[in-house]
């Protein structure tokens, strides 16, 4: 699953989010109105109407505390530190919240005479409560935490839902910020990389059509073509077919051969019959790593190894290495980005190691594609 398909779950449409909402509210009010009729408590024997009002202006309430908590109260006073503000605000709320509970459920039981004798009759000590002071009922429900121990009861699973998905969305952000942040310098490494290949092979292909090489030159100047367009624009995806990679790979191998008078390069590519894709231009760092640093004399080499055997890719390159030209060009952002990348496209599915002596410099890498 793709982050943009993650972050789509996190964060659905405006009609969807106040549906589950609905939804949620709905099924707490069904488990509240459910437990109040098959439970023995003061609203025992009350007619289901009744129950049903009650149940639905407890639940309307506790969402409307709810609401402001996560809206107001957290993002404004919390989250910046405000802990006083914040403490007297939830302490306010909790005295709202009491005195609109109370009031409504004074409202709804009065409209129901039955309802106060039964409750007369069976629960003389809450009928008591319930015909006294509106200010003295508010004031007992707060003092003896009835109120606040009933709202966390109800408040813990949707907080605890609210709490994992802001821990979840935070991580997608992150994961996108550091997607963007690739992205960013891919493109960087690609503007880089294109006038590198068009100075280079052009003074080349110009030295050919001098030499009146005219049917290498052509090809030359179609290989350079295509690689260009697959660098501008066939690489904006998030993967490509392996065998496009391969390809440039190749045309990148002939280009960079024309300046050489020495050094043996070899390609060896063994892919099985798959139907493969890889982020696209992730293994050209390397090899231009080894073009760059190997000393064009006799006896240098350059050799790739590319093997895909049921879905897992291993790649090697191996090639001498001119220390003067290490010492120059130290900390190149080509392969800083590949590791970047390798992480972002492949977390826990691949394997990087390079070494380096005075002499020659080895890089390994395999990605499980599929």
């Amino acid at each position: 699953m793709t982050i943009n398909k993650i972050a789509y779950l996190l964060y659905p449409r405006m009609l969807l989010r106040i549906s589950l909402h609905l939804l949620f509210w709905g099924l707490l009010f069904l488990l509240r109105f459910y437990l109040t009729l098959i439970s023995f408590n003061v609203y025992s024997g009350f007619p289901v109407g009744i129950v049903a009002l009650l149940s639905i202006s407890a639940i309307a309430l506790i969402a409307a505390f709810y609401y402001v908590l996560v809206t107001f109260v957290w993002p404004r006073l919390l989250r910046k530190r405000k802990y006083f503000r914040a403490f007297v605000v939830l302490i306010t709320l909790l005295i709202v919240y009491t005195t609109a509970d109370t009031v409504l459920e004074r409202i709804i039981l009065n409209a129901c005479g039955d309802c106060m004798a039964t409750m007369a009759k069976n629960q003389p000590g809450y009928y008591s409560l319930i015909c006294s002071d509106i200010s003295n009922i508010v004031l007992k429900r707060v003092l003896s935490f009835g109120s606040p121990f009933s709202l966390i009861l109800v408040l813990f699973v949707p907080l605890c839902i609210k709490a994992v998905l802001n821990a979840y969305r935070s991580s997608i952000e992150s994961l996108k910020l550091a997607k963007e942040n690739i992205q960013l310098e891919f493109n960087f490494l690609k503007a880089q990389l294109n006038p590198h290949f068009l100075f280079n092979t052009m003074n080349n292909i110009y030295g050919l059509i001098l030499s009146g090489e005219k049917e290498r030159s052509a090809n030359l100047v179609s290989r350079l073509s295509e690689l260009l367009r697959y660098i501008l624009y066939d690489s904006n995806g998030d993967s490509l077919p392996l065998a496009k990679e391969v390809k440039l790979i190749n045309d990148y191998i002939e280009l960079e051969k024309v300046r050489l008078n020495f050094t043996k390069v070899v390609f060896d590519c063994r892919i099985d019959e798959g139907d493969y894709e890889i982020a696209p231009l992730l293994l050209i760092p390397l090899i231009e790593n080894a073009f760059k640093f190997s000393p064009d004399e006799p006896g240098s080499y350059i050799s790739i190894f590319l093997d895909v055997l049921n879905g897992r890719l291993r790649f090697t390159v191996d090639n001498n290495i001119d220390q003067q030209r290490v010492s120059i060009h130290r900390g190149g952002i080509g392969l800083k980005n590949l590791e970047k990348r390798l992480a972002l496209c492949y977390p826990d599915r691949y394997w990087y190691e390079s070494s380096v002596s005075q002499t020659d410099y080895s890089a390994n890498l395999t990605i499980d594609l599929v």
